[in-house]
Order: C-alpha cells, then structure tokens, then sequence
C-alpha cells in the first residue's frame, strides 16, 4: 500500500475542485494499491463531501495549515499590498515551524509521497524528511507575490518552491521557474466530469423554453463585493443568473446554487456563458465545456495575465472592467461587441486527457 498525502491550498475553492478531478481519476486507477490522506484547511469539509463517493476506506481527512492567498481592499477587486505585506510577514515567520509539524505527521503517517496544489509547507516537510514531492499549478505564491512584494522578501517562498521534486505544470504557468528537481510535466486544462443526466436536468429546470440566455455568475467565494446585489445587470430578463449560493442576490432570475451541491461543473454545462474572475478553476471548466468567457480583467494579479494568455488563440473570451460590470444594464450588446456566441448547448464529448496525463506521472513517481 503507497501513502500519498495530498495538500490543497485553501484560497477559494477552485484549487480543490481541480485535485479533486484528479484524485477521482488516482482512486480509479489505483484503489487496491493506494491510500490518500487529504489535507486542507477551509475547504476539508468540501473536500470530503465531493468525494464522499470515492470510498471512505481509501481516504483520510487532515486538518493543516495552508495559504496566505491574496489580501483585497474593502468592496473591491484590487489587492491591499498594506495589509498583504503585515500578514505576509506573519506567515513567513511561521513557516518553518508549519514545515516541521507537517514533517511529524508525513513520518507519523509513514507517507511515500507528497504532492501539493500549491502550498509551499509540505513541500518543505517532505524535503526535510527525503519523501519525494510533486506540485501541481499553474502558478505559486512566489510568482503571485512578485508584483506585490520585493524580491527580498519573497527569497523564503523561492527556497521552498526549489526544493519540490517535480512539478505539474498547468496552463498559465508559463512564467514560472523551472521548478522540479527531478522532473516536469505540461498538462492541458482539465476539470470535474460533469453528469450528463443531472446537466439535462438543470436546463429544463432553468431555462425549460431555452427562451433566455444562461449565465453563470461566478466572482469567486474570496471576493467579498457587498454592493454586487445593487448591479443594474441582475435587471436583464432576457438571461437567467446562476450564482454561488453565498452570493446574497434575491432576484426572480437569479439562481443560486444550493449551499450543499458542490459540483459547480453541472451548472456550467447547463449555461450558456461564463462570466467571472480570471481563476483557473472556472476558467479550466469554461473552456473543457466549450463556454465563451467574459472575464474581469485585473492586470494587478500576475495569476489572472497568465491564465487569459494561455487562453490565446484557443477558446473565446473578452474583457470587461470592475466599472464597466458596476455600470452594464444588459448582456447581449456586450457579447456583440466582444463578438462571443453562447456556448453549444449540447456539449461536445467530455475528454478526461490531462487527468489521465497527471495520473500516469504521479504513477509513475509511485513505482
């Protein structure tokens, strides 16, 4: 039996929907010989319901310390570097005891892997203990950091991230450092499979005419915006909303998702276009869903430049500013003048090719 203990970063969730694709695929492939222990923080709890289903037997639950994340300024979508640069400190001083709790555990559990999407503590653990590391992103906090914090203080973060073994490196990442010691591997964008049967349903649910656009809403549960519920856009009745169920949007054509559904991929399927910040996890799924994207553009975020990048020249999308969402009354126009089409509503054959890819790297590490 091979131990892997897989740590998810905690900012937003779209770090966990996307190792939750993967470690569905892992269990598939490798059930009898494979125990996974997962560790997180905030999001434990949704990442024990999605995979609820893969076998309690074959997995276990650690609570850890995680991320830092961004810091944003109040009702906005811009950093607050004052507050990022005192909490950062704070973090910093705390990583090396972080890294040798989480060297404790790794013994205590008798790990033989590592792998990290993408906190750099367990990273450093398994250095310090010789278990072989993997981390999976399409960034790091060094490089997230970079425009926000000098070069000084980030040097901490660059050590940690140099001593990982290999590294996934998922579109976006182009401008990381070549990161992994022992190896690297390129893998596509990927997501959650959706149901087929559960999608058909929502569609008729939502839209049973097919008489409205479907959007489906999605600023990320990090972006705290208090006055998104006064947007002159919820107005338009020629679409159909489909927000997180944290959103506090009451409106006749707005739907919220369930606070216990945790398959967001479903509801992305059933829609006809995404609208969101720039984050990996619902841009990835956009784009394996065939969705056209509008996306908030926010050039202060090097995460975000470098995912619209790797959208180039390859799946649809246009840019809209905090103002103009603020100020927008309608989306048709906007789509026309962006020249997007709504997404197919019967989705093209859903491959599963970078899971497979990332899987058949990390066996291969395991053997």
């Amino acid at each position: 039996m091979i131990t892997i203990c897989y740590y998810v970063s905690d900012y937003g969730y779209g770090h966990a929907a996307r190792s939750i694709a993967i470690i569905r695929m892992l269990v598939m492939r490798e059930r009898k010989r494979l125990k996974l222990i997962i560790c997180a923080s905030r999001s434990l709890g949704f990442l024990r319901e999605s995979l609820k289903d893969c076998g309690e037997s074959d997995i276990e639950y650690h609570h850890t310390a995680s991320d830092l994340g961004y810091c944003l300024k109040a009702n906005s979508i811009e950093p607050d570097l004052e507050l990022l640069h005192s909490r950062y400190g704070e973090y910093i001083a705390e990583l090396p005891k972080e890294a040798v709790k989480e060297k404790m555990f790794l013994l205590q559990n008798k790990a033989d892997l590592v792998i990290s999407d993408i906190s750099p503590i367990p990273l450093l653990a398994a250095n310090l203990v010789n278990i072989r590391s993997v981390g999976v992103s399409n960034f790091t906090w060094f490089t997230a950091y970079k425009q926000m914090l000098n070069e000084r203080l980030l040097a901490p973060l660059y050590d940690a991230y140099s001593v990982m073994d290999y590294f996934v490196a998922l579109p976006g990442a182009g401008n990381e450092p070549d990161w992994g010691r022992l190896g690297r591997l390129r893998a596509d964008f990927f997501c959650r499979k959706p149901e087929e049967r559960e999608v058909s349903k929502l569609r008729v649910q939502l839209n049973p005419d097919g008489s409205r656009l479907v959007v489906f809403f999605a600023l990320g549960m990090s972006v705290g915006v208090d006055d998104l519920a006064e947007l002159p856009l919820w107005d338009d009745e020629s679409c159909l909303f489909i927000v997180s169920g944290n959103m506090k949007v009451e409106r006749a054509n707005v739907f919220r998702i369930p606070g216990d559904d945790t398959e967001s991929q479903n509801y992305v399927a059933a829609s006809d276009i995404v609208m969101t910040k720039p984050g990996w996890g619902t841009v990835s799924e956009a784009v394996k869903l065939n969705k056209p994207l509008i996306l908030l553009d926010r050039s202060s975020f090097t995460e975000d430049v470098s995912t619209i990048d790797a959208l180039n020249n390859r799946h649809p999308y246009g840019l809209m500013s905090w103002e103009w969402l603020k100020q927008a009354s309608r989306i048709e126009p906007v789509l026309a003048s962006m020249g997007l089409r709504p997404g197919e509503r019967s989705d093209k054959k859903f491959g599963q090719d970078a899971e497979r890819d990332i899987c058949e790297f990390i066996g291969q590490i395991i053997r």
